[in-house]
């Protein structure tokens, strides 16, 4: 999923035969032959075959990295083709490895005979129309190659592909048309909660406790129901010898807040299994959770810094501790169990938000609890896959986005809210860090570096941030100065601006202050970034954050912090983990 033209391009790239979860909506082009064999490619790449770039684009990465995947296994297993191929659709669950098989069905021929013919990955999808610009290389480029054309033989029989597409277009179609809502998908009372995990629910927001009634749900306030109904959903219920519930004896004198964050994918956690795209890591349980993982968009949000709640048991989840602003909040007040959301969008920027993603927060003015809200965006306003500096928002534009989200908040969110705004991060750090280290796709031949990805992406303009993954020391500085230039314009939105229910706050983004210390303390920044995107923070990483904006808070912003509830003792005796998540 993207929003605006941020950093989410990447995103198919990695991962093999997922449906294009990370596409805007928009109306598809005429179709015609020309353009079969690569729309049919975007099924199993996870790109939009009509997602901006060049040279084939997200459709062009999706099928190198995949060809590269089973060409590695060809050399490491010392196997034909045919029998990698049907190994890898072995290690599928959960119907995809139907999916994997017609895929096999239909490219295989090609794919048998290119590899044997020691055709490139690269060259393979040109021959695939999949790419379309030949001087964009991930993999090297034997000199018996360059400048080669491809063999007749091989092209005469990607022609004999289209003939098999025509079953295939309708569902590719649908695939196209999903995900464009940022709130849960089974939701039967409308409230923006479910019961639901995945599909933007509970793993993204505290679980509903009744699907059915529409007044019940994580952070509510006032209600009419009587005692006996959990009208909030934090696991406390019930009334004392006395008549007075449970809920007024052990909360109702200790204030707090619920805990949320609007913002991007390093606010929603994004993360890929190494392993996915590690040739000789692959094994029948890899994809165990590919499915799951999808729905979640391969985003994070129960183990992010902000909403995290549980260590994620899925193969392949992110390694590291579970920290977060919620788990802190909850410690200082268990009433407030249960009152997170996770509104992070993958590629959302300033102008998505104001346009669609700050709607999906799910808050009562009247009902519910206060909030305490952060507002991150890092990075997308100031990255995308396209040269220069056009493409990218202005300081005029972001505040203008960000005042009419505030404008917005100021109608939804109850009196005594805060809003913080963390600014963009340092991004030059990711190419500093990492550029001279072998991915996981390089790594069966110590072949391919993070360098030659972010160039190769740069190259189809599908990378996640053209101007800090950039090999050209210019390029990554004057990002940087509009990054500052951006982060400066939340100091004026906060002097010309006041609203009547929140109060605003700004932060520098952790990240930066994050690494430094990890620096100190021994460590290198590469082990804090995520090793498959180059990209965003990994697991460690976000546990840091949450930890180092709680002290940050405890120390300078004690407002942002609720006070200790006396009565925690009694509520974990008497309602034990209140419901669990």
């Amino acid at each position: 999923r993207q929003s605006d033209c941020g950093g989410g391009g990447v995103s198919g790239f990695f991962f093999p035969f997922s449906p294009p979860l990370f596409s805007p909506a928009a109306p598809p082009p005429p179709r015609g032959p020309p353009r079969r064999p690569r729309q049919f490619l975007s099924m199993f790449t996870g790109a939009d075959p009509d997602a901006s770039g060049d040279g084939g684009g997200s459709v062009c990465a999706g099928c190198t990295g995949i060809v590269g995947i089973v060409e590695q296994l060809v050399y490491i297993h010392d196997q034909p083709v045919v029998t990698v191929l049907d190994e890898i659709c072995k290690l599928f669950h959960g119907g995809l490895e139907k999916v994997c098989e017609v895929a096999v069905d239909i490219f295989a021929p090609v794919l048998i005979n290119a590899i044997e013919m020691k055709e490139t990955p690269d060259r393979i999808c040109q021959l695939l129309t999949a790419c379309t610009n030949d001087t964009c290389h991930l993999f090297p480029l034997p000199e018996s190659k360059k400048g080669a054309p491809l063999p007749p033989a091989l092209v005469a029989e990607v022609l004999e592909l289209h003939a098999r597409w025509y079953p295939f277009e309708k569902v590719i179609q649908k695939l196209e048309d999903t995900f464009n809502d940022h709130v849960p998908f089974k939701d039967f009372d409308n409230d923006k909660f479910s019961t639901h995990d995945t599909l933007r629910g509970s793993s993204w927001r505290g679980k509903d406790c009744d699907d059915i009634n529409k007044h019940v749900y994580p952070g509510r306030n006032a209600t009419d129901l009587p005692a006996n109904v959990d009208h909030n959903c934090n696991g406390i219920y019930g009334s004392a010898q006395n008549g007075t519930s449970w809920e007024e004896l052990l909360c109702g004198d200790t204030p707090y807040y619920g805990t949320a964050i609007l913002g991007d994918s390093a606010a929603a956690h994004f993360h890929i299994p190494p392993d996915f795209v590690t040739a000789k890591d692959l094994n029948k349980s890899t994809f165990t959770d590919l499915i799951p993982m999808l729905l979640n968009e391969f985003d994070w949000p129960e183990m992010s810094a902000t909403s995290g709640f549980t260590e994620q048991n899925w193969v392949g989840k992110p390694i590291g501790p579970v920290v977060s602003s919620y788990q802190n909040t909850r410690k200082n007040n268990l009433c407030s169990h249960r009152d997170f959301q996770n509104c992070g969008v993958n590629g959302a920027r300033t102008s998505s938000m104001a346009s669609n993603i700050m709607y999906s927060l799910a808050r009562d003015q009247k009902n519910d609890k206060p909030l305490n809200l952060m507002y991150a965006l890092v990075g997308n306003d100031v990255c995308n896959g396209h040269p220069g500096l056009s493409h990218m928002t202005t300081p005029q534009e972001f505040y203008a986005n960000v005042v009419e989200a505030m404008n917005y908040l100021d109608t939804v969110l109850p009196m005594g809210s805060h809003v913080t705004f963390m600014g963009l991060a340092d991004g030059r750090v990711l190419y500093e860090a990492m550029h001279d280290r072998i991915h996981p796709l390089g790594s069966t031949r110590n072949d391919v570096t993070y360098e030659d990805l972010y160039n190769y992406l740069n190259c189809l303009q599908i990378s996640p941030c053209w101007g800090w993954l950039n090999s050209d020391e210019y390029w990554r500085n004057q990002t940087q100065i509009r990054a500052w230039e951006l982060s400066a314009v939340y100091h004026e939105v906060i002097a010309k601006n006041t609203y009547k229910n929140f109060n605003m706050t700004y932060f520098p983004c952790p990240v930066d202050e994050v690494i430094n210390e990890w620096e100190a303390n021994g460590g290198e920044a590469w082990q804090l970034i995520e090793p498959v995107d180059g990209f965003h923070p990994n697991q460690i990483a976000n546990a840091l954050i949450a930890q180092w904006l709680w002290n940050e808070w405890e120390t300078n912003y004690t407002y942002l912090i609720p006070p200790v509830n006396p009565h925690n003792d009694q509520i974990a005796k008497m309602f034990g983990d209140q419901g669990g998540y």
